[in-house]
C-alpha cells in the first residue's frame, strides 16, 4: 500500500511539474510558436527592429501562418504562383530572413528582424512547409 501512495505522489508531481512545459515536434516548431531555437536563445534582433513586442512568428501569423490578412506565411501560399509574381523558393525565403528583401527584390520592411543561424532558418522553414 505504502508503494502504491509513494507511486502516485511521484506521478502527481511529474504530472505538476510537466504540464506546463510544451513539448516541440521540431526546432522550427519552437522558433515559429516561441522565437526562440532549441538552445533557448531568443532570435528577434531588438536593436535592428522597430517593433520589438512580437516575439515570435505567432504573434503576428497565428497559430497557423494565415492570421495577417493577405500575408501568409505558410510556404505553400508563398510558393504559389498565383498568390505572388515571383513564389518563393527556399533561397528567396533565406533572402528575405537575411535581408528583409520580398520575393520580387523590393524591400518587406516589416519592421522584425530576426537573427538566425542557417540551421535555425532551415528548420523554420521545414516547419512552415507542414502548415
Amino acid at each position: 500500500m505504502n508503494t502504491v501512495k509513494a507511486f502516485g505522489a511521484v506521478m502527481l508531481t511529474f504530472l505538476i511539474f510537466s504540464c506546463g512545459k510544451t513539448i516541440y515536434v521540431s526546432n522550427g516548431q519552437r522558433i515559429y510558436q516561441t522565437g526562440k531555437n532549441q538552445l533557448g536563445e531568443a532570435l528577434l534582433d531588438k536593436n535592428a527592429s522597430r517593433i520589438t513586442i512580437a516575439h515570435s512568428c505567432k504573434t503576428c501569423h497565428g497559430r497557423s501562418g494565415d492570421m495577417m490578412n493577405g500575408v501568409s506565411i505558410r510556404f505553400s501560399d508563398l510558393s504559389n504562383p498565383e498568390a505572388h509574381t515571383i513564389p518563393y523558393d527556399d533561397r528567396l525565403f533565406f533572402r528575405f530572413l537575411d535581408q528583409d528583401l520580398k520575393s520580387d527584390s523590393t524591400r518587406a520592411n516589416i519592421g522584425v528582424i530576426w537573427k538566425m543561424s542557417d540551421q535555425d532558418k532551415q528548420d523554420l522553414l521545414a516547419y512552415l512547409k507542414t502548415l
